[in-house]
Formats: C-alpha cells, sequence, structure tokens
C-alpha cells in the first residue's frame, strides 16, 4: 500500500481540525479524501491522539464512566457523537458501548431526536414563520429561552460572550488558560462546568444568571424559581472539587468571585 505523504500545511489543518474544532479521525479523513487509518496514526506520531482513539489499547470503563453515558443518552438525549467529544472518546467505541448495552434507543425515538438541530425545507421554514406569527399576535407567546453562540479563543470553546469575556481577560492579564471540563454526576442530575483551572471548576454567570440560580429572582423564561443547577454545584463542591462561581460584569471590566451559600436567599418581592 503507497504511504500517504502529508504537506506541512496539511498537517496544520489536520491538527487545527482536531484539536480546535474536535473533529473525529474520520471526518478529518473526508476533508482529505483518505480513510481514517492514516489520520489516526499522523495524530499518534504527533503525540496528540487522545487517549482512547484506536491506538491499539483496550479501553475499560470505570462504573461512574457506564453511568454517565447511560445518563447522557438515555436522559440527556445526547447521540454518540455528542457522548464522545464530552469523554473524550471515540464516536466508535461509543457506538460499540450502546449497542451492547441494551439500552440503545430504537429507530422511531432515534429519528426523533435526531431531527433536532437538522436544517428545515423553506416550505416548512415559512409555515412555523406563519404559525409563529399568529402565536405572538394571540399573546399567547412563551418565551423559553435563546439561542448562545459559540467561540474559539486561544483554542478554546467558549458558549456565549461571558465565556469568551472570561478567557479573553485570562490572555490580557497574562493567566493561566483552564481547560474545558467533563460533566459529572451528581443525585440532581449531570452537571456542566464551564471550565476547569487549577483543580477547581469554573461557573460562569452575569449577575442575572448569578441570582436565578441562587433562586434570588424568578427566570424571565420559566417564570419560576430554578436552582436545580445550584443545587447540583453545591454538591459537587462538597463530594467531588471546588467549584468557583465567577460573576462577569463587561461594563466595568472586571471578574468577581462569589461565595457558594447554603441557604437560598430570600426571593425579591
Amino acid at each position: 500500500m503507497k504511504k500517504i505523504i502529508f504537506t506541512d500545511n496539511d498537517m496544520s489543518m489536520i491538527k487545527h481540525d482536531y484539536l480546535v474544532k474536535k473533529l473525529s479521525c474520520e471526518k478529518i479523513g473526508k476533508k482529505f479524501n483518505v480513510s481514517k487509518r492514516p489520520i489516526n496514526q499522523l495524530l499518534k506520531d504527533m503525540g496528540i491522539l487522545r487517549g482512547g482513539l484506536s491506538n491499539g489499547k483496550k479501553i475499560t470503563l470505570t462504573t461512574e464512566q457506564k453511568t454517565l453515558i447511560k445518563q447522557l443518552y438515555l436522559e440527556d438525549k445526547k447521540n454518540s457523537e455528542e457522548i464522545s467529544k464530552k469523554l473524550n472518546l471515540s464516536k466508535s467505541f461509543i457506538d460499540k458501548v450502546l449497542q451492547n448495552s441494551g439500552f440503545r434507543r430504537n429507530k422511531s425515538v432515534a429519528m426523533s431526536v435526531t431531527k433536532i438541530g437538522k436544517k428545515l425545507n423553506q416550505e416548512v421554514i415559512k409555515n412555523m414563520r406563519i404559525g409563529q406569527q399568529n402565536l405572538s399576535k394571540s399573546g399567547k407567546r412563551k418565551q423559553t429561552g435563546g439561542v448562545c453562540k459559540n467561540f474559539i479563543v486561544n483554542g478554546l470553546e467558549c458558549q456565549g460572550t461571558y465565556e469568551k469575556f472570561y478567557i479573553e481577560k485570562i490572555v490580557k492579564d497574562g493567566g493561566n488558560l483552564p481547560t474545558k471540563s467533563l460533566p459529572v454526576i451528581t443525585p440532581f442530575g449531570v452537571y456542566y462546568p464551564d471550565f476547569t483551572n487549577n483543580n477547581t471548576l469554573v461557573e460562569i454567570k452575569c449577575n442575572y444568571t448569578y441570582d436565578i440560580l441562587i433562586g434570588k429572582k424568578i427566570s424571565r423564561f420559566s417564570g419560576k424559581k430554578e436552582t436545580k443547577q445550584y443545587e447540583k454545584i453545591k454538591w459537587v463542591n462538597t463530594n467531588v472539587m471546588p467549584v468557583e462561581i465567577l460573576i462577569v460584569d463587561k461594563r466595568n471590566n472586571t471578574v468577581i468571585k462569589k461565595e457558594i451559600i447554603w441557604v437560598l436567599e430570600p426571593t425579591e418581592q
């Protein structure tokens, strides 16, 4: 078999796709019209192949990892590709785990889940727009949330402008950059920290979302208190590792640390 030669530019693109865009070896291979095998070998030779990605070693999952995969798949409705990114394992390996687990979704359920986020044809979009306009005119529309934009800052994926501001401020101040965090199982559900920094989990908020977090204000989206995430944070802070809650104040160009409190503050009247 003829050995595939990658140019310096090719290797730079592959490294960027793998580390920054978090693409799988299979997807990167399609871009270069090759199978995933030469991509896998190149990443291995470069010393950046993530653990558990077809490197010839048998992968043994811990009980916690198995439980987390089941929870992400069944409760959070994540697909195998999303789970593989969160756990830093290959999609094919997650597919195999799900196939052997006995709890894989049947075809009809899987189709309903995978439809989320897919592009719609223009006729469907038109009908949805008309429906939303009629709902808005009726006064019965209920806002449930907004779209959070993703940014890449110094190789780190940031969800929303507050995470983006936090990372940019660290870079500007010459501090050590954090890393993305893996999800943590709690008795209250799965907790998704924003970052990990020096063995501390980091949660980024603005003043408004912090007040909602601790139960001080009612969410304008749901119209009620939503403190479940705060219960997760308190549990993780006590049982796993410290959680640092940081409030981003973009107007005053500062980041404020908040202490974790154990009694919810009274609701504002």
